[in-house]
C-alpha cells in the first residue's frame, strides 16, 4: 500500500504544503508571504486533505522542514507536524531544510556536481552546506550546515572534482554573488525567484526516510536552529491548529 505523506515547509517566508500517495504528488500549495505561517498553514493542510478526499487520520507520515531557517516559521511547522503525528499516530519525519533546497537542483545537476544551498540568516550572514551528487543522483553531504558571513563564502566553497559543476541555489545567492570574484561561468547561480524552497522536496526526501525507517521521536523532536535565538519585539505567533 502506498504511504500517504504530508510535507510541510515553513523555514522561510515560504509556507508550503504537499501531499503524496507514494511517489505520486496529490496536492501542493505555496504561499510566499512573511509571517503568515500560523494563520495559513492549518487551512492549507485542511485544503490538501479535502481536495484529495482524505482525513488527517489517513496519514501514514508527516515530514517537516526542520531547519535551519526562521525561528518563528520553524516553530510553527514543527509544532504543527508534532501535533498531527501525536493526534493521528502518523510517523514524524524531520528533513533538513538545506538538504531539501539542494534536492531541488537534482533534476538539472549531474553526478559529480556539487550543490551549495544558501538561505539568508542575520543581516549579512547565510546558512549553507554542501552536497555532492552521487552516481545514483543521491545527495551526499560534503560540508555540514554552517552560518557564515556572505563575504567569507567564496573562500569556503568546495570545488567539484573532474570537471563537475558548482551549483548555488536559494535566496542567499544574492548576498553571496556580489562577493564572487571568479568568472560566472565557474558557477551555476540559480534565480531564487525560480528555485526556492518547496514542500515537494521535503516530501520526496521524507518518503526516502519513511522507507528507510528513519523516524523522529514526537516528544523530543525540536527544530534545528543552528544559531541561538536573539529575541526582538514582534507580535505573538501561536502554532497553527487544525481545530481553528
Amino acid at each position: 500500500m502506498k504511504p500517504l505523506l504530508l510535507a510541510l515547509e515553513t523555514a522561510t517566508d515560504v509556507c508550503g504544503v504537499a501531499l503524496f500517495a507514494g511517489d505520486a504528488l496529490c496536492f501542493e500549495a505555496i504561499l510566499q508571504r512573511g509571517r503568515v505561517h500560523a494563520e495559513q498553514l492549518a487551512p492549507l493542510i485542511a485544503d490538501a486533505l479535502e481536495r484529495c478526499a482524505l482525513q488527517a487520520a489517513d496519514l501514514d507520515a508527516v515530514a517537516v522542514s526542520m531547519g535551519p531557517g526562521s525561528y518563528t516559521g520553524l516553530r510553527v511547522g514543527v509544532s504543527t507536524a508534532k501535533g498531527l503525528a501525536e493526534a493521528t499516530g502518523a510517523r514524524l519525519i524531520g528533513v533538513p531544510t538545506l538538504e531539501a533546497l539542494a534536492a531541488s537542483v537534482t533534476p538539472y545537476a549531474l553526478p559529480g556536481d556539487v550543490v551549495v544551498p544558501l538561505l539568508n540568516s542575520r543581516r549579512t550572514e547565510v546558512y549553507t552546506a554542501a552536497y555532492w551528487i552521487a552516481p545514483d543522483a543521491a545527495l551526499m553531504p560534503l560540508a555540514e550546515p554552517i552560518a557564515l558571513e556572505a563575504t567569507s563564502v567564496p573562500d569556503w566553497l568546495p570545488r567539484p572534482d573532474d570537471g563537475g559543476r558548482l551549483w548555488l541555489v536559494g535566496e542567499g545567492t544574492a548576498r553571496v554573488a556580489v562577493h564572487l570574484s571568479e568568472p560566472s561561468a565557474s558557477f551555476r547561480l540559480l534565480d531564487p525567484a525560480q528555485h526556492n524552497l518547496r514542500a515537494f522536496w521535503v516530501g520526496r526526501l521524507g518518503l526516502a526516510r519513511y522507507r528507510a525507517g528513519r523516524f523522529e521521536d514526537v516528544a523530543s523532536f525540536e527544530p534545528f536552529y543552528l544559531k541561538d535565538f536573539v529575541a526582538k519585539p514582534h507580535r505573538h505567533t501561536p502554532a497553527a491548529s487544525l481545530s481553528s
